[in-house]
């Protein structure tokens, strides 16, 4: 009797909707951090497995299954181009830093993560402050979201004081203070 629990216990968990993952949807996660002197950025893009084509033809234009180094940072810039950050009422544009591109073959099967890499400049400056950040990358259903993060250092403290995200998931708007320790 107990190999039948146990057996019912492992499929229960097994088959838990709580390790799924969208197979129609591309998840990004952008994660931007405030620092001195600049913010970064790490978009992750997740394509599911229903999706993952509109993601790969413009990550792999020739369609020989291997993404170069030209072609993935291609694909970033264009992703990239497709977000904006706004510092204190001022568009900022992105650097790129580096691209981490999966195999195409696991990004088919909805297995992989491209992960963007990006800096943009910003003055240090005590007093109250904004960063205001828009995704509009889309290559198919999408399912994005922001977050800030906080990097103090060379003497400068940070302190957010309000965050608002719209309802899609798309933009984050961050109020916060900046000041010398």
């Amino acid at each position: 009797m107990r190999p039948r629990i146990l057996l019912a216990v492992l499929f229960a968990l097994s088959s838990s909707p709580a390790f799924a993952h969208p197979v129609d949807e591309v998840v990004q996660g952008a994660y931007l951090t405030l620092a001195p002197g600049g913010v970064s950025l790490e978009l992750d893009v997740t394509p599911g497995e229903k999706v993952a084509d509109s993601v790969i033809m413009s990550l792999d234009p020739n369609g020989d299954g291997k993404v170069t180094d030209s072609e993935a940072k291609g694909y970033a810039r264009k992703v990239l181009a497709g977000s904006t950050l706004t510092l204190d009422g001022k568009a900022t544009s992105w650097t790129l830093d580096r691209v981490e591109v999966p195999d195409v073959a696991l990004l088919r099967v909805g297995g992989g993560i491209l992960k963007i890499h990006a800096t943009a400049k910003r003055a240090d400056r005590a007093g109250t402050r904004t960063l205001s950040y828009v995704n509009r990358y889309a290559p198919a259903k999408t399912q994005p979201t922001a977050n800030v993060f906080l990097q103090p250092r060379s003497g400068w403290t940070f302190g957010v004081t309000k965050q608002t995200r719209s309802n899609d998931g798309r933009s984050l708007t961050v109020t916060y203070t900046q000041g010398r320790s």
